[in-house]
């Protein structure tokens, strides 16, 4: 287990170290994310603060990050809908643990502060999320904390030329 894990949110004056991780999530994890590193790494820095300051506002997004000693190892988020036939359901995406503390609880923690914080919005009923069929640590993790498989999108992603199939989990709160 690693010690002293914060979870927090980012000031949007820290859009650097932001940047850093998400772009190391799309290299590292390329199979994981339906973004890709070279969509993002030319980004501006107001992309990256925008990012942040709209996840401050906690209104549609919701992104918390994991923090060990003053460095960023994790996040994750969600998107509400604001449309009157769903916003009760909220996406989940982003997630991404640093391999360096993969195994340890930072993934449990961060998913356990993100159901907090949704649990601190009534209208939420219902959490969605998709998952590369081929991710058993992710697959274990979103169980964990109740998420079920409601479909398989197949070919759903495609790096290079593998394909990729991808889960549709739920959970209802």
């Amino acid at each position: 287990m690693v010690n002293d894990v914060a979870i927090i949110t980012l000031d949007p004056e820290r859009w650097e170290e932001y940047r850093a991780l998400r772009l190391q999530a799309l290299r590292q994890d390329a199979s994981s994310f339906g973004s890709s590193y070279e969509e993002n790494v030319d980004h501006p820095e107001d992309f990256w603060r925008g990012r942040l300051e709209e996840a401050q506002r906690k209104v549609e997004t919701v992104t918390l990050f994991a923090e060990v000693d003053g460095r960023l190892v994790g996040m994750l988020g969600a998107h509400r809908a604001l449309r009157l036939k769903t916003r009760h359901v909220a996406t989940v995406y982003g997630v991404y643990v640093d391999p360096a503390v993969r195994g340890q609880g930072v993934g449990r923690q961060l998913m356990q502060a993100l159901l907090d914080e949704i649990g601190r919005i009534p209208e939420i009923e219902k959490l969605e999320l998709t998952v590369n069929t081929e991710n058993p640590a992710a697959l274990a993790l979103y169980r964990r904390f109740g998420f079920e498989v409601a479909g398989t999108f197949h070919r759903s992603l495609k790096v290079g030329d593998r394909y990729y199939n991808e889960y549709l989990m739920e959970k209802l709160l």
